[in-house]
């Protein structure tokens, strides 16, 4: 890999196969919430790949403000960090080893996600991520910055990292993460899919790698 070149990572999908806790998750907040069961084919169809907002109004059958959905929102990420804090949940395969390569390289790299803070909190105290990331240049879904598939969380890490779109590879796992990065103006971009199966984001005109985690990023000529 060149070293003249700086990486961004999602992290929910990407550094972290969390997908099935935010599904029970939601199942267990939207029950609580709306009085009724919530089945296999209904988290299919209306939680897997839905915005937050999405979700809601569907279930609830009525439209929400930003508010609304961002105090029920909190509430559903409170029960998936209890659910996380029971779980056996490691980093995805090979990114302990990466993240060791590219510390060891200075090449940099950072996360932008739209993870909240308290959930960007708890991923750093679980899992050490000090030993490789700064807080400071990582990017986090809060304020009013618009969240994927808007560019804006990538362009303000690439601008936290003082590196042009041309020298950054993008690791996602999500059509509204691939589409972001791609908006920013990044054609890096490896899609992770062991968590997702979304192996079809290579027809993405962005997306040069599909790969299953980070244990086969060998299998990738990285021309940059």
């Amino acid at each position: 890999m060149n070293k003249d070149i700086a990486v961004i990572f999602d992290f929910n999908g990407t550094c972290i196969f969390d997908g099935k806790l935010h599904d029970e998750a939601w199942k267990t907040y939207i029950e609580e919430l709306a009085g009724k069961s919530v089945s296999g084919e209904e988290i299919k169809n209306y939680i897997i790949g839905r915005t937050a907002k999405e979700i809601l109004e569907h279930f609830l059958g009525y439209e929400l403000n930003d508010n609304m959905v961002n105090q029920f929102s909190e509430e559903k990420e409170r029960i998936y960090r209890i659910l996380l804090a029971k779980a056996d949940l490691k980093l995805a395969k090979g990114l302990e080893e990466f993240l060791n390569y590219l510390s060891l390289a200075k090449v940099k790299h950072t996360i932008a996600t739209t993870a909240n803070l308290e959930n960007m909190n708890y991923y750093f105290e679980r899992y050490n991520l000090e030993r490789w990331f700064k807080w400071e240049d990582v990017v986090i879904g809060m304020g009013n910055i618009p969240l994927k598939p808007h560019p804006d969380l990538y362009l303000a890490a690439m601008k936290k990292l003082d590196m042009p779109a041309e020298k950054i590879v993008v690791f996602e796992d999500s059509e509204s993460g691939v589409t972001a990065a791609e908006a920013a103006g990044i054609r890096h971009i490896i899609a992770i899919t062991g968590d997702s199966r979304r192996n079809d984001l290579i027809n993405h005109k962005g997306v040069i790698a599909t790969v299953n985690d980070f244990s086969h990023l060998g299998e990738i000529d990285f021309k940059i």
